[in-house]
């Protein structure tokens, strides 16, 4: 068992592969009175492709990740929530762009039978072809929930007039037609290549001993037998630089217009550790223009350029990257105006060091705060594993970020391929 220790948050970790490829890392807090255990793969909705060395390629409908997430909660031998709530644990999952998690949190100090319960549903898919009929009727619902929530179909038909190809345009829950399509065979298929422990970690925030849940978990995966790990990579088809749509305009009821201007930036050729930091550079640089840190923010509220729901957000993948403003009540024509002038001074203007010290700061407050939760732990740990930057090393990087690489970083953007998307209860123009 390997133990880590930051000086910087006074904190210590276990962690450990198993023989079953199985990463598993235990966060232990003695002062907490609850665990939360998360048990995840890093397979999501823009993996619907995937290619293994060799150049084989595998492709599945849209959606069919949440689609498994569902089937795996409802699988043929039981009904696994009733389980957990019968060892006072609290279970859940959630599928998101490029990740599929399962966990539990329960005040119980003894965790060998909700451990052991949720690496069994999640290492034992069992379904029917019935049954997985049956799903798709209850998959379609969810899907129209999210078409009538305001802020989900914002972003996607924000990502749907920026992309063309990327998968990224697609609804995590896939579409109407994908879902009806998804057979048993898919989802066997999708479970054997992303759910095998090679790809997955298992990541405990708890009081209880390291070595006693990793006896637990070792047990646990000596009894499994697993087949050969295929090594995967999502494949993306080639994607122009020019958005797809430059406006898009669309009708559902609401009591004030919605609006986005996203812009679509290239892809950084650069390593892990390089994107993150590129990603830090610009969210500091839009928090200083864009927030109540510039002195401006009020003249904008006040003259009504913006209003109080004005928010902003950028992201920097290794297969795409976009910065997003929001805000509601705005004239499409007036809001992005304003933005693509404010845009222009930003990458001009020059953020002052004392400006960069106090965003930092902020920052790394917000890391430390979160190392207060248990469910905020376990989520930065399976998400710093996917980045490619641990939470820890993020938080050095952090520090290493100058107002000099912050404007270089600014003024090399490309901040020409823009789509400006509005929601509201008019007809389609």
């Amino acid at each position: 068992m390997n133990r880590v220790t930051s000086s910087l948050l006074q904190e210590t970790y276990c962690e450990e592969i198993m023989p079953s490829g199985l990463h598993v890392v235990i966060w232990q807090k003695p002062e907490f009175s609850h665990s939360h255990v998360m048990f995840a793969t890093p397979y999501g909705s823009l993996d619907r492709e995937q290619a293994d060395p060799e150049g084989n390629h595998y492709q599945f409908p849209a959606g069919t990740a949440h689609f498994l997430e569902h089937k795996l909660f409802e699988s043929d031998h039981g009904d696994v929530m009733n389980d957990f709530q019968m060892l006072g644990a609290n279970v859940n999952a959630y599928t998101s762009y490029d990740q599929t998690a399962y966990y539990f949190e329960t005040p119980e100090a003894d965790l060998s039978a909700p451990l052991n319960l949720l690496l069994d549903f999640v290492q034992d898919l069992s379904i029917s072809e019935e049954s997985v009929e049956r799903e798709k009727s209850i998959i379609l619902q969810e899907l129209n929930g999210y078409a009538q929530d305001a802020s989900s179909r914002l972003d996607l038909e924000t990502y749907r007039a920026m992309y063309r190809n990327h998968p990224i345009r697609l609804d995590i829950c896939g579409t109407e037609e994908s879902i009806r399509e998804i057979s048993k065979h898919d989802l066997e298929e999708c479970y054997r290549l992303n759910y095998h422990p090679g790809r997955m970690m298992l990541i405990a925030v708890t009081p209880a001993d390291p070595e006693e849940l990793l006896e637990i978990i070792g047990r646990n995966q000596q009894s499994r037998q697993f087949g050969p790990l295929v090594p995967l990579k999502r494949y993306t088809a080639s994607e122009p630089i020019a958005v797809e749509r430059t406006e898009a305009h669309v009708s559902m009821e609401l009591t004030e217009p919605r609006i986005c201007l996203g812009i679509k930036l290239p892809v950084p050729a650069e390593t892990d550790r390089g994107r993150n930091r590129r990603e830090w550079e610009i969210s500091i640089a839009m928090d200083a223009w864009f927030s109540s840190v510039n002195p401006q923010y009020q003249h904008w509220l006040d003259a009504g350029q913006i209003s109080s729901y004005f928010n902003y957000d950028a992201s920097i993948e290794r297969d795409f990257a976009m910065m997003q403003f929001y805000d509601r009540g705005r004239s499409q024509q007036e809001f992005c105006e304003f933005l693509r002038g404010q845009l222009r001074q930003w990458q001009r203007t020059e953020i002052l060091p004392d400006t960069v010290s106090q965003l930092k700061r902020r920052s790394i407050g917000t890391f430390l705060h979160l190392f207060n939760h248990p469910s905020e732990i376990a989520y930065a740990v399976f998400n710093g594993g996917l980045k490619g930057v641990s939470v820890l090393e993020e938080m050095r990087l952090l520090e290493e970020i100058t107002p000099e690489s912050i404007r270089n970083t600014i003024q090399s953007l490309d901040l020409s391929n823009q789509s400006a998307v509005i929601l509201d209860s008019s007809p389609n123009r």
